[in-house]
């Protein structure tokens, strides 16, 4: 009789794979015990920095260079452990024959067969009868066994616990403080709120500079409870070590005030008020900022053609529209800095304009333009990098120079009324001068003016010169001005001449008025001969008198000598 067949086996696939997925189970657990071992580790050393530097911090309040170091060693020790027990780990986890390695020593009822199973399943040999035996046995002893002690957890609980022991120590510190738990908290995250005490300190002066001699001021505000009187606790950097009462202001007994006067060298300062410390601050003490030396060139207005003039600051005689442009050496580093005109008045500043400084902040340049009126001085202003302003600075007397205006001489008709008929021509001759430029000469005209009344001008050209002095004629034709003149009318006429200034001008120079009266012929010929008549009687007692003259010589010339 046939017996008969037995049961297929499994095939191998699916048996190894059965074998796979405990492998990575064990895998998984070693990866999450690793990572929660490193994460207790972490927040131990987190809880016990917090701890440590809040009690720190609450007795001799930290420095923010402590804190600071507190931060990184805190962090950065949580985050080596975190890094080398937990992640590392994590991310390295062991592979399957490590693993079956693991699952031997623990399980020793494999045998070997385990190690044997998961290595001959990835071989070329993983189809023979034999190893596909062994990976069915192999996988029915894993379902009759427990898998989970083979990652071991005793670290784990170990620091589980030491966690929890940690995270109740801190809770417990945080409910002692109170309310002031939360201000150590911030203030080991590096913020710069005080330390948490009876007393509060605020509007500390804080870190300062001053200049060598001056009185530096301290102030402190108080909250809380508000002491009678606190310390202002001073090193000097020569290592003294000095002790002053911090007192209030009168009238506020919360606002706390030290004055230290005629500092002359660098000192730190903290502040003690009640329970309350503040930190260190350090005041900066330094020489203010100074001229050393100064370069002054005048630079002369357009209109006046003249180049640049070098002028020592004892001799400022200044045109007034120029500008001064000034070379100026510091004696320390410079931020900014001004020229300043100053008025005749205390303190009176007319303009200013900055003084531009180089790459070296030593040496700074600048321009200032000359008002017409008013300046009196001038002076620099100069503040360092640190704030200080200079002081006591020398002021350069400044003298204004006006450009005069120009001036104009009538050389023909040398008499101011002159007898004219309708069709003459009159001869006009001037001469005109100027400091620096003539600009336009005009001549003004009214027929029978009155004070007021509209008048006419003639425009004379000058060639499109700029003269300094200039000396022309004009022939004025009187039958073609306007209006119309006839005989009896007067016409009034002066000149008028401008020079070039553009700036603080123009200058304008005017003559009285000359007078120019329309006759008839036979009146023309009558004044004429009236003229003629005078010039003949000139000149006949010109001849007399040099006849005078000649026989009082002769006199003195034949005249005997008087006896010995």
């Amino acid at each position: 009789m046939q017996s008969s067949p037995s049961p297929p086996s499994p095939p191998l696939t699916e048996t190894a794979r059965e074998l796979a997925t405990r492998t990575e189970a064990v895998r998984r657990r070693h990866g999450g015990v690793a990572l929660a071992t490193g994460a207790a580790m972490a927040l131990v050393v987190i809880l016990g920095w917090l701890a440590a530097e809040g009690v720190a911090d609450w007795l001799v309040a930290l420095p923010w260079l402590a804190r600071f170091a507190f931060l990184v060693a805190g962090i950065g020790v949580a985050g080596l452990l975190g890094w080398r027990c937990g992640l590392r780990p994590w991310r390295h986890r062991p592979d399957d024959d490590a693993v079956a390695l693991m699952v031997e020593r623990a399980l020793p009822a494999f045998r070997s067969r385990f190690i044997a199973a998961v290595q001959l399943a990835r071989g070329d040999a993983a189809s023979t009868p034999l190893v596909r035996a062994l990976v069915a046995e192999t996988t029915a002893l894993a379902a009759t066994l427990t898998f989970r002690d083979v990652v071991r957890t005793d670290r784990l609980r170990r620091w589980l616990k030491i966690a929890i022991a940690s995270f109740l120590g801190a809770a417990a510190l945080a409910a002692l403080g109170g309310r002031n738990t939360l201000p150590l908290l911030t203030r080991a995250l590096l913020w710069n709120n005080p330390v948490p005490r009876k007393t509060q300190i605020s509007g500390v002066t804080g870190h300062r500079v001053v200049a060598i001699g001056d009185d530096v001021q301290l102030e402190a505000t108080a909250g809380g409870m508000i002491p009678a009187h606190g310390h202002l606790l001073v090193r000097t950097a020569s290592g003294r070590r000095q002790e002053f009462v911090f007192a209030p202001e009168a009238g506020d007994r919360a606002h706390f005030v030290r004055v230290l006067q005629s500092v002359q060298e660098p000192f730190a300062y903290s502040i003690a008020l009640g329970d309350a410390r503040t930190d260190v601050f350090r005041v900066k003490v330094k020489p203010r900022p100074a001229v050393a030396s100064v370069e002054c060139t005048q630079i002369f207005p357009a209109y006046t053609r003249l180049p640049p003039l070098r002028r020592a600051l004892g001799d400022l005689k200044i045109l007034a529209g120029s500008r001064l442009a000034l070379r100026v050496k510091a004696t320390n580093p410079v931020q900014t800095a001004t020229i300043q005109l100053l008025a005749a008045e205390p303190d009176k500043v007319l303009a200013e304009a900055p003084l531009v400084p180089d790459a070296s902040h030593l040496m700074l340049a600048g321009e200032i333009e000359i008002p017409a009126k008013d300046a009196a001085g001038l002076t620099l202003r100069l503040v360092d990098e640190d704030g200080l302003e200079s002081r006591g600075g020398a002021v350069y007397r400044l003298e204004l120079l006006q450009d005069q205006p120009p001036t104009i001489k009538i050389l023909w008709p040398d008499r101011r009324e002159e007898l004219l008929t309708r069709n003459a021509t009159m001869l006009l001759a001037f001469e005109a001068r100027d400091d620096y430029g003539l600009g336009k000469v005009r001549l003004h005209y009214a027929v029978d003016y009155v004070e007021g009344a509209p008048h006419r001008t003639i425009d004379l050209d000058l060639g499109n010169e700029s003269p300094r002095t200039l000396t022309r004629r004009f022939n004025w034709k009187i039958g073609q001005i306007t209006p119309h003149v006839e005989e009896g009318n007067t016409i009034d006429y002066w000149f008028e001449v401008l020079d070039t200034n553009n700036v603080t001008g123009p200058g304008i120079g005017t003559l009285d008025h000359y007078q120019a009266r329309l006759v008839s012929e036979l009146e023309k010929r009558a004044d004429l001969a009236n003229r003629l008549s005078d010039t003949m009687e000139g000149l006949n007692e010109v001849r007399q008198g040099q006849e005078a003259v000649a026989q009082k010589l002769g006199e003195i010339i034949f005249e005997k000598p008087p006896a010995p």
